[in-house]
């Protein structure tokens, strides 16, 4: 069967993206996707935070550094050199 979805051009770009990294096709990830929603009884469908982390989007872009946030920019500015020394 084929079904024809128009998708806004950043959520297609995020599509494609996710489906280069996890070397997917489009068509293998919606069908896992409306496999595993059409399969969840009513009411136990996944949480946001489950579909966040099951995109890698929760601890994908862990640093390890407990003070990123306060010191970005001497961390950034750590990074840049590194890629251009002087």
């Amino acid at each position: 069967m084929t079904l024809t979805v128009r998708l806004t051009p950043h959520l297609r770009q995020q599509l494609e993206r996710y489906c280069r990294r996890r070397r997917l096709t489009k068509t293998q990830l919606v069908t896992e996707l409306l496999e595993e929603r059409l399969s969840a009884p009513a009411g136990q469908g996944k949480t946001p935070y489950q579909i966040a982390r099951d995109f890698g989007l929760i601890g994908g872009f862990a640093s390890g550094k407990g003070d990123l946030a306060r010191n970005r920019k001497r961390y950034l500015a750590e990074k840049l050199r590194a890629k251009r020394p002087r």
